[in-house]
């Protein structure tokens, strides 16, 4: 009844690991790597049936893309096609579908934590330098 495959739709997005190599795209230029990449990708995916959108995650440790098919049935033959594949970079690929949860946006915690670190001591300062209106401030009877 299509339950098991996700529904009317079907599963249609194909999660293809060990497509790159991030250190590779870190120098990239212009995103030229980047770029040629996804092409190659989306030529041998248009191969096996209609892409809807190639989404590549360029600092993720594993070379993760993501490949959405209009078609359940494509993004079938694509686990299929993919799921073992030597690519010329020498790289075996991994292909599977999403499960709907993960979250491949890999974020700079450091530099995240540093950021939000800096914007509060900057908040902290403006507040400390705001004028108290009288009714707020502290009264004390003696």
């Amino acid at each position: 009844n299509g339950r098991i495959a996700g529904g009317l739709k079907g599963l249609r997005i194909v999660v293809l690991m060990n497509m790159f190599d991030p250190r590779e795209l870190e120098n990239d230029k212009n995103d030229e790597k980047l770029q040629k990449l996804e092409k190659e990708v989306h030529a041998e995916c248009e191969e096996i049936g209609v892409v809807e959108k190639i989404t590549v995650f360029s600092k993720h440790p594993a070379g993760v893309m993501i490949v959405k098919f209009t078609q359940p049935t494509a993004a079938s033959d694509a686990v299929n096609t993919f799921n073992g594949k030597v690519r010329e970079n020498g790289r075996k690929v991994e292909a599977s579908y999403w499960d709907g949860v993960t979250d491949y946006t890999c974020r700079d915690m450091e530099k995240e934590e540093k950021e939000t670190e800096k914007r509060l001591d900057e908040f902290g300062d403006w507040l400390e330098n705001q004028a108290l209106p009288d009714e707020f401030k502290l009264k004390v009877e003696e």
